[in-house]
């Protein structure tokens, strides 16, 4: 449907819930996925300086698998400064940075098909592992450490303290020691940002010390990063997740699914792909002319023979075939912003038949995205019509006035 269509959705929303939403949603598609970081910040400085002056809450309605963790904290930091009430709404995932985003609200709306997820960090580190001198990048969470001591001495049976320490040492060797200091330092960030955000609306005695509970089993008691927690799960932890409302659940849902759609999310990103569907490079993909040469030539006659054929293979250029990623997007019914990239693939189809393919980036960058104008101008028609009711209305009462003067006078 696209933007304008969203932004109906949006509005019938925003009449169902009797306040303002934002919607934010980083891409998950394949080769083209978003994240949360800290450029996010600016499109929600836009947004929340185009709220509606006096709104006294607001929804913010996400998907997205995680980012930086401090984001969470400077977005919720943001809209709480300008709003009394805040709302977290939720069609599908909102995982680690996102599901740290929905404890600073005060309620979390989750559809059927909306999950939060555990908020451990994961570490990517570097490691020489290849004879040459190069590396990989290894993940690992912060509770893998504790995790792998745990089986070596409960499971494997290794009691000794030096057994213990060996294979610390050869954790330490894998991962190397100054990521297991990030991880564990990343830990208690998470806990510690997780007990915060709660405690913005978690004011009593007894709910500060069950959002300490909350922000550690959100770090600690699940033994995957892409644990799904459920809505029904999600309360049981002791998260104030709203009552059912399938009307709303419908909405969210839809605007859910028509982002995914403009994003692809279903499609990774192949340029393969996106130089197949387009028409300028087809002759990459163009049949390959077969020459059969009769066996038993002299070999000058077969010299002959190649050349001619040779002479007849012609170059033909394949122009630059252009495309456009969307990786994340900030909109509501007021304004809107999608981070693009935009750019050209080069190709070219080589002697031994492979298609080489070169990916040049043009731009990657947030882009203001224009709302249609109609409802813009209709409001300011609505404006003018109530200016000129008022207008007349106080010509109406001058007259009067002037007519009750000039009877007295008379």
């Amino acid at each position: 449907m696209g933007i304008t269509a969203r932004t109906n959705l949006y509005q019938k929303l925003e009449r169902l819930r009797g306040c303002p939403l934002i919607v934010y949603v980083t891409s998950e598609r394949g080769n083209a996925a978003g994240q949360i970081s800290s450029d996010a910040v600016r499109e929600m400085h836009l947004q929340l300086e185009a709220l509606p002056k006096g709104a006294m809450a607001a929804d913010l309605l996400i998907v997205s698998n995680g980012g930086d963790p401090t984001v969470a904290w400077r977005l919720v930091s943001l809209i709480r400064e300008r709003v009394n009430k805040f709302s977290v709404l939720i069609p599908q995932a909102a995982y680690s940075a996102a599901t740290l985003i929905a404890l600073g609200a005060d309620e979390i709306v989750m559809h059927p098909n909306g999950n939060l997820g555990p908020t451990d960090p994961q570490i990517k580190s570097p490691r020489k592992s290849n004879p040459d001198g190069s590396s990989e990048t290894i993940q690992f969470g912060s509770e893998d450490l504790s995790a792998f001591l745990n089986f070596v001495r409960d499971e494997v049976g290794l009691s000794d303290q030096d057994q213990l320490a060996g294979a610390f040492g050869k954790f330490c060797d894998t991962v190397g020691p100054v990521p297991i200091g990030v991880a564990a330092r990343s830990s208690q960030l998470s806990i510690t940002m997780g007990e915060k955000l709660l405690l913005l609306h978690m004011t009593s005695d007894a709910a500060k010390q069950k959002a300490r509970t909350i922000a550690e089993t959100l770090t600690k008691n699940f033994f995957h990063h892409g644990y799904p927690v459920s809505r029904t799960e999600a309360e049981q932890i002791g998260l104030k997740i709203a009552k059912k409302n399938e009307e709303i659940e419908s909405v969210i849902w839809d605007i859910w699914m028509d982002i995914a759609c403009e994003m692809e999310v279903r499609k990774p990103f192949l340029p393969m792909r996106v130089l197949k569907s387009n028409p300028d490079a087809a002759a990459l993909f163009a049949p390959v002319p077969q020459a059969q040469i009769p066996s038993g030539l002299p070999a000058d006659v077969l010299q002959q023979v190649i050349q001619q054929l040779l002479a007849q293979i012609g170059v033909q250029q394949i122009p630059a075939v252009s495309y456009t990623t969307i990786h994340a997007v900030m909109e509501s019914a007021r304004v809107a912003s999608k981070f693009e990239i935009k750019g050209d693939l080069l190709a070219s189809r080589q002697a031994d038949l492979q298609i080489k393919i070169a990916q040049v980036v043009e731009r990657q960058e947030w882009i203001t995205v224009q709302l249609r104008t109609t409802q813009n101008k209709a409001t300011k028609k609505v404006v003018s019509k109530n200016a000129s009711k008022k207008t007349s209305k106080k010509a109406t009462k001058k007259t009067k006035k002037k007519r009750t003067v000039s009877k007295k006078h008379s």
